[in-house]
């Protein structure tokens, strides 16, 4: 997984609210985050308080969880998504002294939790999220804002004329309301090979279109570069806010780009090494079947010194490997028997037993020893 993070205050801003986290939680869980905050309860950006939160929550039944893909169902990673939002809305509520009739500060959030290959999209406000897979962009979330497009004419007529300057106006965050009565919307999706995600607060991608986020996505720079790209291009629209980009290629490989080719190097030996494992465990299991044939198939022939022997197995061999073994030797030079009988030695006399064999080779004998 490639993750680069571009994150800039704005020319017209004082502090950057914007916050995010891209974190590897688990060998086969990350967490990644955007969140535009706006205020500062006690001191600390809105958006910090909300990822900070989820993370703790998200952290922690993790730990229970102990191996999240077998043990989480979609379901149960759906509800903790929710449940994660809920705290984070309701620690932002306490710290900023918030209520339902003051509004002291609040925050967007869009996050992904991606778990072996699935994804679970949770969203508020109008930070969004997008795939792009195949060269192909799709927008996951969509935004709870209404767009302020239109200035006041001298006339008091709304002029169809955009205003690059001003802000959307929220229609649901974290931190304004009751969490009860500001869910997060959850999505599920399978990632493939080689996806690649875009998170980034509404600062980034203001002013861009559709086709333009693609056409940089789909770029095969750096992803850094990328990220850097996409906030540039917003400033030269004329966006002043704060503006957050996290890109991440490989998004179904978890763990950095080293730590992956790695993981691969190593399941590839393992996987070289069970081959080789089976390869000799069925030459083991083919060769103790043939000794077991080959107790069944005896023959008489003669070794290398002449001598009368019986062997198990086939007269042959293949690639300089006899497909046979020497049962017993009757201590007979084959050229002190009949002419007959050394015949048939030499293309290996098939018998049914050692008994028979020596039998033959007595009977070969007397033949021998007669005048």
């Amino acid at each position: 997984m490639e993750v680069a993070v571009t994150s800039d205050v704005g020319t017209g801003q004082r502090h950057n609210d914007d916050g995010w986290c891209a974190e590897q939680l688990h060998k086969n869980v990350t967490l990644l985050a955007v969140a535009d905050g706006f205020g500062r309860p006690q001191g600390v950006s809105a958006s910090t308080v909300v990822l900070d939160a989820i993370r703790d929550r998200v952290r922690r039944e993790l730990r229970r969880a102990t191996l999240p893909s077998r043990t989480l169902t979609r379901n149960d990673l759906r509800e903790l998504l929710v449940h994660a939002f809920a705290d984070a809305n309701d620690r932002l509520l306490r710290m900023s002294g918030g209520g339902d009739d003051y509004v002291s500060s609040g925050s967007t959030c869009s996050l992904i939790l991606i778990v072996s290959e699935e994804a679970f999209v949770a969203h508020i406000g109008d930070s969004r999220a997008y795939l792009l897979r195949r060269g192909e962009l799709v927008q996951l979330t969509s935004d709870e804002a209404i767009e302020t497009d239109f200035v006041r004419s001298g006339s008091g007529q709304a002029a169809a004329r955009p205003a690059r300057h001003a802000l959307p106006l929220l229609t649901r965050a974290l931190g304004i309301e009751q969490a009860i009565n500001a869910p997060p919307k959850v999505t599920h999706y399978t990632l493939h090979p080689h996806d690649a995600l875009l998170l980034c607060t509404d600062g980034a991608c203001r002013g861009l279109s559709h086709g333009d986020i693609q056409t940089y996505l789909a770029s095969t720079d750096r992803a850094d570069t990328i990220a850097e790209r996409i906030v540039g291009r917003s400033r030269a629209w004329g966006n002043t806010d704060n503006a957050t980009v996290l890109f991440v290629r490989d998004a179904n490989e978890h763990g950095t780009p080293r730590e992956t080719l790695a993981i691969h190097r190593r399941s590839r030996r393992t996987l070289a090494a069970m081959f080789i494992v089976l390869g000799i465990f069925w030459v083991a299991m083919l060769f103790g079947v043939g000794l077991r044939a080959a107790d069944d198939h005896l023959y008489l022939g003669v070794d290398q010194t002449g001598t009368v022997t019986l062997y198990a197995g086939l007269p042959t061999a293949i690639g300089g490997l006899p497909l046979h073994y020497v049962r017993a030797r009757f201590g007979s030079q084959a050229s002190t028997l009949p002419a007959a009988a050394r015949s048939e030695l030499e293309t290996g006399l098939p018998v049914d037993s050692v008994g028979e064999a020596s039998t033959l080779v007595d009977q070969w004998r007397e033949q021998q020893s007669k005048p």
